[in-house]
């Protein structure tokens, strides 16, 4: 395979189709388990939020994609020019590989493009990978929610500014 085959190509979905959403589902569950959103929830963030998924080998640039290894999905916020980051998984079989990393970069670069300024999100205080993910795009701590997914599931609130283009 070539550099370009190999190539992180990140595009938005607006609307799913049945086995487009199957896959997303699944793919979701395997990288969060019960945490990731569901058939219900994915169609409603792609036509009403942002969703945007990240693909590898032959995606070109008319929009036929490759193999989805990861996705992000964003919502928008009461509060004037935030957004808050929902959700964001790499496959298991995908991780370790920079993805998350150059995922993330890229959700924040296209909602900068879009005029968003801030970010938000939340991660469970012992999640170290996800940490440092969030430390090395750019996110700092904002305070903590104690059971914020009911008891003893706790989450540090995170924010970044995101530049813009």
């Amino acid at each position: 395979m070539s550099g370009r085959e190999n190539a992180l190509v990140i595009r938005r979905l607006t609307r799913l189709e049945p086995p487009q959403l199957e896959a997303l589902v699944e793919y979701g569950r395997s990288a969060l388990g019960e945490s990731a959103l569901d058939a219900w929830l994915l169609p409603v963030i792609a036509g009403h939020g942002r969703l945007y998924v990240a693909e590898v080998g032959g995606a070109n640039e008319g929009g036929a994609g490759g193999e989805i290894v990861g996705a992000a999905e964003v919502i928008r916020c009461f509060e004037e020019g935030d957004l808050y980051l929902e959700g964001i998984y790499i496959r298991p079989e995908f991780q370790r590989q920079g993805h998350g990393s150059e995922l993330l970069k890229g959700v924040m670069e296209l909602l900068a493009a879009e005029g968003y300024s801030r970010l938000l999100a939340t991660v469970d205080p012992e999640n170290g990978a996800g940490l440092g993910l969030y430390e090395k795009a750019g996110f700092t701590g904002n305070g903590h929610q104690l059971d914020y997914y009911g008891p003893g599931r706790h989450r540090l609130m995170l924010a970044v500014h995101l530049a813009s283009p």
